[in-house]
């Protein structure tokens, strides 16, 4: 979500000219309502559209497309190429990247018109932002690049800055920090000679978020430092409370759970002076966060359910995901299961639709991207001469013969790929049954056995100890099922998230059964990696880990288990020791716990070893080699 934040701060598309020492609208509807067709009306159709774009984004288009047919009538080319580059603004503000890529094409036409390379600078690199939107990160840069002309060609410093602040957004999304950060160094120097603290401040913002993905978490401190300072000098106090908030995110990963609190705390007093309902839900977000960790469930909750309960009705579903998530984490941590129950099902719910959300979108940038190739082929033919353009339709017309015959040709190598991809599908699913029914059989049918079998027995005379007794077995037994059946759904989910969840379960099964024993528990997940995991390698690899632990909470009577996993260069690591009472491995006889455990190891590939003496304590080590 501070990802999201960011690159707002920058990613809107940048106006001809500075709205903050303009009239207000209700003066500039008078303009246009009472004022005579001319050059003056056209500006402040250009302004309204401006100032409009980012509250009514349709309301603005009509400016805009007012000030153009009024531009066009009395021939005022600056205005009318002013009016489509917020018109392209207007169209991205509301989400409608194809218009707004088309829009700034044709603003990219009036400004050569006019012949201002300022002009065009701005033009092209609107331009260059909405690419970027869409991900077409190649076609931004080059746009980046052709402004970059334009704007040495105007000497303007204010926009050769946002050009290298726009490359350095490219180049951030795309994980390139090293060069996102040289980008936002170079912006923030031409702010720097132009004496621009907000965005000054903006840049050295972005430079910590870069240091904090570095993991430079010192230099990424400094840098919002800088840029609090920067923002009281001008008194920004709406990106004051980002900038605290931001930090208190770099103090949580350095471990600094105090000065983290602090921040948070700062971030939320601004925010809520500002009546910044989103800033205040990213600043108890954090808050909770850092919380959690602290142990301080109560306050966790309280901030979390405040931060919920400013985006409950608005559809930021990613927020209202990762809040739904604290919550439901705070709740179990605080025994109420019924409410962790409750956040952990609307979490689930909104990860569903933030997938199909990111399907729809991937869809619908592609869908823009096609649209915009179609029309720079559009606007190439037309700009060619009529004997050139006889001469590419005869050519065309062989060309598409071949084509026809390389489509048919296709076409029966997509049926026989579609066939046999079929065919190899159904082996899968026939494979996955087979699997599930071995593991039902396995894992679940004994369990589901011995509870027939008990009631059975609960049913026959006896005395009352006997029968509670049976019932407290069945009970037990009943849990174990569910928990089976529980790891047994998890480990065949399609979900790409599901992969990434193994940190997560191995966290909670740590929490449910070292909080029942009153053992400490050391994790140390950070290092592993769960992406390229096959479902078969997470089933084994957290059946052991449970195994493991299972064996250490029961058997070893330890104060403290420590947990470790990692994976790199190809090779997968986990460790679970105690530092329990041990026992000699040639006089305990190897049980099922012991014999799964290697076998699954084996079966994966890999090899787990047991190392214990009595009284030094136990510990268990996977290794296992993994694909290239």
């Amino acid at each position: 979500m501070k990802k999201t934040l960011f690159f707002l701060l920058f990613s809107l598309p940048i106006a001809i000219v500075s709205f903050s020492q303009q009239p207000n609208i209700d003066s500039l509807i008078n303009i246009v309502t009472t004022a005579k067709d001319d050059t003056g009306k056209v500006i402040a159709y250009r302004m309204l559209t401006g100032l409009s774009q980012n509250t009514n984004p349709s309301k603005a288009v009509a400016y805009g497309k007012a000030g153009v047919l009024l531009g066009k009538k009395i021939g005022f080319d600056k205005g009318v190429a002013g009016c489509f580059l917020n018109i392209a603004g207007s169209y991205s503000a509301a989400g409608k990247l194809d218009s707004a890529l088309l829009y700034a094409d044709t603003a990219i036409l009036w400004s050569a018109k006019v012949g201002e390379p300022g002009r065009l600078a701005l033009a092209y690199l609107n331009k260059a932002d909405y690419q970027r939107q869409i991900a077409n990160y190649t076609q931004a840069l080059k746009n980046c690049d052709t402004s970059m002309v334009y704007a040495e060609k105007a000497n303007k410093d204010d926009t050769k800055a946002r050009i290298y602040q726009t490359i350095g957004s490219v180049y951030h999304a795309q994980d390139n920090f090293e060069q996102s950060k040289l980008y936002y160094e170079k912006g923030y120097q031409l702010y720097e000679k132009g004496s621009n603290k907000k965005m000054m401040a903006i840049s050295m913002s972005n430079l910590g978020n870069v240091f904090k993905h570095l993991k430079k978490y010192e230099l990424a401190v400094a840098s919002f430092q800088n840029a609090i300072r920067l923002a009281e000098e001008i008194g920004d106090k709406n990106n004051m409370a980002m900038y605290y908030s931001n930090m208190s995110d770099v103090y949580v990963e350095k471990g600094d759970l105090q000065a983290a609190q602090s921040s948070a705390v700062k971030s939320l007093d601004l925010a809520r002076k500002q009546e910044n309902d989103l800033q205040i839900m990213q600043s108890q977000l954090v808050l909770s966060g850092i919380y959690l960790k602290k142990g301080n469930i109560k306050e966790a909750i309280r901030s979390a359910s405040e931060g919920f309960s400013l985006i409950d009705s608005t559809d930021m579903l990613g927020e209202k995901q990762i809040v739904a998530d604290v919550l439901a984490e705070a709740y179990f941590k605080d025994g109420n299961y019924k409410e962790g129950y409750k956040y952990m099902a609307i979490s689930k719910s909104l990860t569903d639709s933030l997938a199909k959300e990111k399907y729809n979108n991937e869809v619908t940038s592609m869908q823009t991207k096609f649209k915009v190739d179609e029309k720079n082929k559009e606007i190439l033919l037309l700009a060619k001469d009529k004997e050139l353009q006889q001469q590419q339709i005869k050519e065309q017309r062989y060309l598409m013969m071949g084509i026809a015959t390389i489509v048919l040709l296709s076409f029966i190598g997509i049926w026989q790929f579609i066939n046999r991809n079929r065919l190899r599908q159904r082996m899968k699913e026939l494979e996955l049954r087979n699997q599930i029914a071995a593991d039902l059989h396995d894992e679940v049918g004994s369990s589901l056995s011995s509870i027939h079998l008990l009631s059975q027995m609960a049913t026959q005379p006896g005395n009352e100890a006997t029968q509670k007794n049976i019932l407290e077995r069945m009970s037990s037994n009943a849990k174990e099922t569910m928990d089976k059946m529980g790891d047994l759904v998890w480990t065949i989910k399609p979900e790409e998230a599901e992969g990434r969840n193994l940190k997560q379960r191995m966290e909670l099964f740590t929490y449910e059964m070292c909080s029942a024993k009153n053992i400490e528990a050391s994790l140390e997940l950070d290092k592993l990696d769960t992406k390229d995991l096959t479902m078969e390698q997470r089933k084994n690899i957290y059946l052991i880990f449970k195994e493991a632990l299972n064996n250490a909470v029961k058997y070893s009577g330890a104060e403290k288990i420590f947990i470790s996993a990692a994976n790199g260069q190809n090779m997968l690591t986990m460790i679970v020791k105690d530092e329990g009472k041990g026992f000699d491995s040639e006089l305990i006889k190897k049980g099922n716990g012991l014999y799964n455990i290697q076998n699954r190891a084996k079966g994966m590939g890999g090899h787990v070893e047991i190392y214990s003496k009595p009284g030094n304590g136990t510990e268990v080590k996977l290794t296992m080699q993994l694909k290239k």
